[in-house]
């Protein structure tokens, strides 16, 4: 690709990712749009809005502090539904606002059985949270609903552990791992 058209996209890029932090929601909303349309090309710049490690644009990482500038970037990743965005949609469940995580959820519910495997391996790693216990709760309660899991999975087993995660200290770890273990994709 011809560079000068590279760097008046990434220009463009950069201009709409500003925007999603206006204070006028129509034009953050025409912002998203435009980036959903650019599809995955932009996802690293919107995972750099959450400092996400694995994503980098240009020479600095974004990062804003800005819930709504955070919701609008998770919101057009959720738009955009690339199986890449999950571990970003992970990420996301422990911030400390609230709508944040619901847009979360919504991006890994979205991706249905490709969010099974990350959610089980996240428990794994941090089942203290109420907010990712709350988050992976809701997402697999969809993916039951929804009828998006692999055959066989113990759904009502995994979703009593994550319901009473705080009374059984420590047993969603167990289970989360036996789960994983028998998985079959």
């Amino acid at each position: 690709m011809d560079k000068t058209i590279r760097n008046h996209e990434d220009i463009e890029v950069q201009q709409l990712l500003k925007t999603l932090g206006s204070k006028n929601g129509m034009e953050r909303k025409k912002a998203r749009k435009k980036l959903v349309e650019m599809g995955n090309d932009v996802l690293n710049p919107l995972a750099g809005m959450f400092n996400h490690p694995e994503y980098i644009f240009g020479m600095e990482k974004l990062h804003h502090p800005d819930h709504i500038y955070r919701w609008e970037a998770l919101k057009t990743t959720v738009e955009i539904g690339d199986p890449i965005s999950i571990s970003f949609f992970i990420q996301a469940l422990d911030d400390d606002e609230s709508d944040i995580r619901w847009m979360a959820t919504e991006g890994l519910i979205k991706l249905g059985m490709q969010s099974v495997k990350p959610l089980l391996e996240k428990l794994l790693e941090n089942s203290d949270s109420i907010f990712v216990l709350a988050g992976i709760h809701h997402v697999f309660s969809d993916l039951r609903k929804n009828k998006k899991l692999p055959k066989g999975f113990p759904i009502k087993k995994l979703l009593s552990g994550l319901k009473n995660n705080h009374i059984l200290t420590g047993s969603i770890k167990p289970l989360a791992d036996r789960i994983l273990n028998d998985l079959e994709y």
